[in-house]
C-alpha cells in the first residue's frame, strides 16, 4: 500500500469509528477534565429606571430591519441595556416607568414577505417583550421622528400616524391591549397630544387641526387658521411641550418661535410668536438645525434649541450651540457651545436635569443645562442614532 492509500485508509477508519470512538475517549477522561452542561442561568433585572438613563434610538441604517434602543446612564456613561426592535420604530415611555412601547414593522422573511405592523410592550426592568398589539392599518414608514407616535396625556391610549398615502391615526387602548380603530385626518400629519382625549396635527397650509376622540375611536375635528408660512419658512416637525401649560413650541427654519396654547377641551388658542435670532445673529447666519433639535424642561421653564451658522435651507445641519430661551421674556438667556456639532438634544426631566446631545457619529455629550459646563462624552452609542428620550422621575 502506498503512502496515499495508507492515509486514505486511516481517514476512512476514523470516520467509521464515529461517535463510538469519541465516546470511548471521553469516558476515560479524568473527572476534572469533563465539561458539565450548565443547567441554570439567570437574566439580570434592572432596578427602577433612573431619570438620568438615556434611551438612544439607533435606526441602524446598515441593517434597517433590525434597529435597537441602547440605554446609557448619563451620570456615568455606562451602558445599561438594549431593546431590539424592527424597521424605523418609534419609542414611547410609560409615565409610571413600567413599560417601553415600541411601534415597529417586520416582514415574515426578514427583508421580504408579509408585512406586520405592531406595538410591542416591553417590561422596563427585564427589557423583555410582554405583549404585542397588531396595527391592521399599518403605520407611516419614515426615518424615526418623535411625533409619528404619541401617548394620550393620561397614557391610556397610544396614537400612531398612518400614511398610505391617505393620512390617519391608529388608536390603541394600552389598558386593554387592543387596537380600537382608525381616526381619519383631513390631509394633516403627525400627532401632538393636547389632552387625555385630544391631539393636534400639522396641515400643509401651515395650520393645525384639533382632534377630539372617544374611547370607541369615534372622533371630531376642528380647523384653525394657518399660523406659519409653509412655503417660505416652515416649522420643524419636532416640537417641545410644556406639560404644565400643555403648550407646544414650534421653531421655524429661520428661527421664529411659535407658542401654541390650548384650552381645556384641546382647542387651539391664538398663537404667539417671535424670532429667537436677533439682527446681528441673523447677519452672521445663525439659524436652527438638526433632527430632534428642541427640548423643554418643566422645572427650569426654558426652551433649548440647537443652532448653527448656515445658509437658508440648511435646517438639517447639526447644531454648534444650544440656545436657552426664556419664553416669558422672549429672549435668549444663554448660549452653550458644544464640544461637537449635534443633531439631537434631550433634557432629563428631574429636578437636577442634564442636557444630553447626540452627534451624527454616535457620541453623547452631557452638559449642565444651567451653567453650560461639559460634564462628559460617551462614545459608541449607536451606528446611526437619531432620537433621545428618558423616563420621568
Amino acid at each position: 500500500m502506498g503512502r496515499r492509500g495508507w492515509i486514505l485508509g486511516t481517514v476512512v477508519a476514523t470516520l467509521l469509528a464515529g461517535p463510538a470512538g469519541a465516546q470511548q475517549d471521553i469516558g476515560v477522561l479524568p473527572e476534572q477534565a469533563r465539561l458539565v452542561p450548565e443547567e441554570e442561568f439567570t437574566i439580570r433585572t434592572l432596578p427602577e429606571p433612573s431619570p438620568h438613563w438615556v434611551y438612544v434610538l439607533d435606526v441602524a441604517f446598515d441593517n434597517l430591519v433590525a434597529s435597537r434602543v441602547n440605554i446609557f446612564d448619563a451620570d456615568t456613561g455606562d451602558f445599561v441595556g438594549v431593546l431590539h426592535s424592527g424597521y424605523v420604530p418609534n419609542v414611547l415611555l410609560a409615565p409610571d416607568r413600567s413599560a417601553v412601547y415600541i411601534v415597529e414593522t417586520y416582514w415574515s422573511h426578514g427583508t421580504r414577505g408579509k408585512r406586520e405592523d405592531l406595538v410591542t410592550v416591553f417590561d422596563s426592568r427585564t427589557l423583555e417583550a410582554e405583549a404585542e398589539i397588531v396595527l391592521p392599518k399599518g403605520r407611516a414608514l419614515v426615518v424615526s421622528k418623535q411625533p409619528v407616535a404619541a401617548l394620550s396625556d393620561d397614557a391610556r391610549f397610544l396614537l400612531s400616524f398612518n400614511l398610505s398615502p391617505a393620512t390617519s391615526v391608529s388608536l390603541v387602548d394600552l389598558g386593554a391591549q387592543r387596537y380600537v380603530g382608525e381616526i381619519e385626518s383631513p390631509g394633516c400629519s403627525l400627532v401632538y397630544p393636547t389632552g387625555d382625549r385630544s391631539f393636534s396635527m400639522l396641515c400643509p397650509d401651515g395650520s393645525l387641526v384639533d382632534v377630539s376622540f372617544r374611547e370607541d375611536g369615534s372622533a371630531t375635528t376642528a380647523d384653525n387658521e394657518p399660523f406659519f408660512d409653509s412655503e417660505t419658512d416652515p416649522v420643524f416637525e419636532h416640537a417641545a411641550r410644556d406639560s404644565a401649560s400643555r403648550a407646544w413650541f414650534f421653531v421655524s427654519y429661520d428661527g421664529r418661535l411659535y407658542e401654541v396654547a390650548y384650552d381645556e377641551k384641546g382647542r387651539t388658542k391664538p398663537v404667539d410668536s417671535w424670532s429667537i435670532v436677533g439682527k446681528a445673529e441673523a447677519e452672521e447666519g445663525w439659524r436652527p438645525g438638526g433632527w430632534q433639535l428642541v427640548g423643554w424642561h418643566d422645572g427650569l421653564k426654558r426652551l433649548f434649541v440647537l443652532m448653527h451658522k448656515g445658509p437658508k435651507w440648511s435646517h438639517k445641519w447639526p447644531g454648534e450651540e444650544v440656545w436657552v430661551i426664556d419664553p416669558a421674556t422672549n429672549g435668549v438667556e444663554r448660549r452653550i457651545a458644544l464640544e461637537e456639532p449635534s443633531l439631537s438634544l434631550f433634557l432629563t426631566r428631574d429636578a437636577d436635569p442634564l442636557l444630553v446631545t447626540l452627534t451624527e457619529t454616535g457620541v453623547l455629550g452631557v452638559y449642565d443645562p444651567q451653567t453650560g459646563e461639559h460634564l462628559r462624552s460617551v462614545e459608541g452609542v449607536g451606528v446611526t442614532p437619531f432620537l433621545l428620550d428618558g423616563f420621568r422621575p
